[in-house]
């Protein structure tokens, strides 16, 4: 008859080579870091989307225009920073008072497009333009 040891504290074997490679990650898939790096360009650039298609729909004189070139962890996914293009003729502090206004909207409307548990906390500010690249 064969026993069972549950709960039994023996240790059992594990083969060395097995265990190294799970240890090492070694099973040819990227590394951790880079897909966790990868997952959050992923989430970043979905967000963006989310939130360009918000402005657009928004029927405030002044966000609709507006346009979120870049959007990155600060410092993790549960906080992003937005920066948004604002068109010349806008004042920027009006600008970012109104979105600070529209953000609980915003928020809404990008959890509405993602799957996460959680929305992220948004905090926009407005993006640097070299004066260069409009010659």
């Amino acid at each position: 008859m064969k026993q069972h040891f549950r709960g039994s504290r023996e240790p059992r074997f594990v083969d060395p080579d097995f265990y190294d490679a799970l240890d090492n990650h070694d099973t040819g898939r990227p590394s951790a870091q880079r897909q966790i790096e990868r997952k959050t360009q992923q989430f970043c650039r979905q967000v963006q989307q989310a939130l360009n298609f918000a402005l657009a729909d928004l029927n405030i004189r002044g966000l609709d225009c507006l346009f979120v070139e870049e959007v990155s962890p600060a410092p993790d996914c549960g906080r992003l920073l937005i920066q948004v293009i604002v068109p010349g003729g806008l004042p920027v502090a009006e600008v970012l008072t109104a979105l600070a206004r529209e953000t609980p909207r915003l928020r809404a409307e990008v959890a509405s497009t993602i799957t996460r548990k959680r929305a992220p906390e948004l905090y926009f500010v407005p993006a640097c333009l070299d004066q260069g690249d409009h010659e």
